[in-house]
């Protein structure tokens, strides 16, 4: 009788006959190699009640580093990389479970040998039976710690010493997009001098986080990462505005410039999901200035003062950079933003990398169209913007900016009403 060798392998042992015959259809070689379930998606509680859900499945036969996606209503929600040969638990943590959450849930693992999905239909019956009678606790310790940035703030950046204080947040969540959910909170003690008791605040947690190991350490690192990611992203954009401030505000009739808020890592210990973000809560009408897959969102973009301030303080940053960077989704209420993004040519600039696609880069040098804040900060026409800027160029290639490295991962803090 012919020996076999170990399913999911196709070179031979030494001295050992192979089970598969040169006469073996590919695609019969492409099933062996490729990843199975394990076990289908399963829902559960976190401990303790916290209205937190867990969604678990499991895979086995991966002979390679393989890619896992979590989806819901087939939209892209958050994955995971998952080295050759691990076969633990693959969890999604779906944050405050609520009836927005429900749909059809899947996770997906694929390598170059195939892929496999496995379903899950989460209900209103579902959420019913998982998260009936929450123990909610209305007061929660936190710690609170502020990015500082040294010299070159695009590279060398820390979190500084924590503070201690205690807030209220609000049970359900007023804002929701596909990655965050916001919820109102109040400082009630400490976190001075940033803030005083009684401040309004909204806290920002991403509400699916992906995770793959036995245990939930992998789960708060992830979370940290991406609570962190979102401090870089919009407080590098708000030093960028800073300085854009001090240029323009001496001009003449330029008079107010765009903030960007500061957003501020939160750690509570008491939680299954202990990392988030928050920020002073903006009041008034949230409006979005940037432009997205090359369509207008609103009249306000072109025609607001805050609009066009906008605009141009985007113009700015890309010239400074040359090209490199651009800050993104310039939104939020009057000259206050929040929930920016950074888009970054693919190797990054000076050792930072954007929360977006260079994509927004060059339908930014394609769609700008300069205003009079442009003209009186002496920016540049972008080339692209104008037929009539474009000439032949004779003999000599054009000279791409030098961009250095990535260094530094960096992803964008949700908005008020975009989360």
């Amino acid at each position: 009788m012919r020996k076999k060798t170990p399913k999911g392998h196709l070179a031979k042992a030494k001295g050992e006959e192979s089970a598969i015959s040169p006469q073996t259809p590919d695609f019969l070689i492409h099933e062996m190699e490729a990843p199975v379930l394990l076990k289908k998606i399963q829902a559960e509680i976190f401990p303790e009640h916290s209205g937190n859900v867990k969604l678990s499945c499991q895979f086995a036969e991966i002979h390679e580093d393989s890619t896992i996606w979590w989806m819901k209503d087939s939209k892209s929600i958050a994955q995971v990389q998952r080295r050759a040969g691990d076969s633990s638990t693959v969890s999604l943590a779906i944050l405050q479970a609520s009836q927005k959450d429900q749909g059809l849930y899947s996770c997906c693992i694929k390598n170059s040998y195939g892929k496999v999905t496995t379903e899950f239909n989460l209900t209103t019956e579902v959420l019913k039976q998982l998260s009936s009678h929450p123990d909610v606790k209305v007061y929660e310790e936190i710690e609170f710690s502020q990015l500082i940035f040294r010299g070159d703030f695009l590279s060398d950046s820390y979190f500084g010493g924590r503070l201690r204080g205690q807030i209220a947040t609000e049970e359900l969540h007023f804002g929701e997009g596909v990655h965050r959910k916001a919820f109102r909170s109040k400082v009630m003690q400490g976190l001075t001098p940033v803030f005083k008791p009684g401040h309004a605040c909204v806290l920002k947690v991403h509400n699916a986080v992906a995770y793959g190991t036995r245990n939930n350490d992998e789960l708060i690192q992830r979370n940290y990462k991406l609570a962190a990611q979102e401090c870089y992203i919009q407080n590098t954009a708000r030093y960028y505005a800073k300085i854009y401030a001090a240029e323009a505000q001496p001009l003449e009739g330029f008079g107010e410039v765009p903030e960007i808020i500061p957003i501020f890592l939160i750690h509570r210990p008491e939680n299954n999901i202990p990392y988030a973000t928050v920020e002073e809560e903006l009041i008034g009408e949230f409006v979005k200035y940037s432009i997205r897959d090359g369509k207008e969102i609103n009249f306000l973009r072109r025609e607001s003062e805050a609009g066009q301030k906008c605009c141009t303080f985007q113009h700015w940053v890309y010239q400074k950079t040359s090209g490199c960077l651009l800050v993104t989704d310039m939104q939020g209420v009057g000259m206050k933003l929040t929930d920016v993004g950074i888009a970054t040519l693919a190797k990054g600039y000076k050792g930072f990398k954007g929360n977006h696609s260079m994509t927004f880069i060059d339908q930014f040098k394609a769609l700008h169209q300069c205003n009079k804040y442009c003209k009186m900060l002496g920016l540049k026409l972008l080339q692209n913007n104008s037929q009539k800027q474009k000439k032949p160029s004779i003999g000599k290639s054009k000279i791409q900016p030098n961009c250095t490295t990535v260094k530094k991962t960096a992803s964008g803090t949700p908005a008020e009403k975009k989360t």
